[in-house]
């Protein structure tokens, strides 16, 4: 017992003790600069195959300015010329949809679902070109699925172990984005994941990015994408104002109708009656023309509605300026000497702090649970 209450406090002592002896540490490193330089020869090498084995990541941005400016004026004026009262004139307020939506739009499945039967064609270089090499011609879907590629024997090999026993339904070019299946929905997930859009706050200035591992693709998809932004915002912003315009357009079809019909009544009415002078004749012909002014002015004010229907469709179109275009990029994101270097930074600091203290400070630590593993138990 006095053996055990003597050793232990030593052993706590030693190993809170634990110092670094900097220039022991210098001359074992020294000592063991040959294993040193093999480790980092090997993970240069490691690292070297890594690089090898990665794609290429290509991104380009674009920027988008859109169009700020106060829509009532406009139709304020166009009303005022076509006679309309302030019980006449359509609002102009701004709806739900805005710039700060730009990201989740760039997000939302039925927008990501759209793309994916977008056509690319793949970069070719001009001494692949000389050689008689033609670009590749897929869409998105393919090209995130590896179907425009030749599959490898391992990746046939592997398809075939984990190949379900109900195959999906081969994809016909047609994606419901409510009801994707599992392949579309993880296409859809990396299709995201390469989309990304910004939006600042101040001047509503959006930057759009755009990922993928060909320069050619990435900029036909950053396109693309910039496009169909535009026409999904456009078709949110004025989708009532073309549904007012065509139930407009009913009223004033339906108000002619009317029109021409008590026209035509009134017209029969005063060829009928030119040479009868009686007061139910004349009551009738007055009625006739009754409902004709009343017809007149009904169609009248649906011809104005119609037209400021027809101006809120182009006043509610927004446009936007491309102050930055997408450009075909030059280099690609990810480097590959950038990766070797790192590969060879990470064997380099595992040998060192290997054989500077990790060897002694585990020996160290074994000691100690030894000694404590052979004191005897109380």
């Amino acid at each position: 017992m006095e053996d055990k209450m003597n050793n232990t406090p030593q052993v706590q002592e030693d190993y809170d003790g634990f110092q670094i002896d900097w220039m022991g540490i210098f001359t074992k490193l020294l000592k063991h600069w040959k294993q040193i330089f093999v480790i980092c020869f090997v993970f240069g090498v490691l690292g070297i195959f890594s690089a090898l084995s990665m794609k290429r990541i290509y991104t380009v941005s674009l920027t988008l300015a859109p169009e700020l400016q106060n829509r009532n004026s406009s139709l304020s004026s166009l009303a005022s010329m076509l006679g309309g009262n302030a019980a006449l004139q359509l609002s102009a307020n701004t709806d739900a949809m805005n710039i700060m939506l730009f990201p989740e739009i760039c997000k939302s499945t039925p927008f990501l679902a759209a793309l994916l039967d977008v056509p690319l064609e793949s970069y070719v270089f001009d001494k692949q070109k000389e050689e008689g090499v033609k670009p590749l011609e897929t869409t998105v879907y393919k090209h995130l699925t590896g179907e425009d590629k030749e599959k490898s024997a391992f990746a046939k090999w592997k398809e075939s172990l984990f190949k379900k026993k109900k195959d999906e339904k081969p994809y016909t070019g047609v994606a419901d984005p409510t009801e994707l299946t599992p392949k579309q929905a993880a296409v859809v997930k990396a299709l995201a994941r390469s989309i990304s859009a910004d939006v600042d706050k101040k001047t509503g200035v959006t930057k759009i990015n755009v990922t993928l591992d060909d320069r050619r693709m990435v900029k036909q998809l950053a396109d693309t994408v910039c496009s169909s932004l535009q026409a999904y915002v456009v078709d949110y912003r004025t989708r009532k104002a073309k549904a007012d315009y065509a139930y407009y357009v009913l009223l004033a079809d339906e108000a002619k109708e009317k029109l021409v019909k008590a026209q035509a009544a009134y017209a029969a009415s005063v060829d009928y009656d030119r040479s009868v002078i009686l007061q139910s004749a004349n009551s009738e012909k007055d009625r006739l023309r009754g409902e004709m002014t009343l017809a007149n002015q009904i169609y009248s004010q649906m011809s104005q509605q119609r037209e400021l229907a027809r101006a809120k469709i182009q006043e509610e179109r927004p446009v936007y300026a491309v102050v930055q275009p997408a450009v075909l990029p030059q280099r690609p994101v990810n480097s590959r000497s950038k990766r070797v270097l790192i590969w060879g930074f990470v064997g380099l600091f595992l040998s060192l702090a290997w054989y500077g203290f990790g060897e002694d400070f585990l020996k160290k630590m074994r000691t100690d649970i030894e000694v404590k593993l052979q004191e005897p138990a109380e």
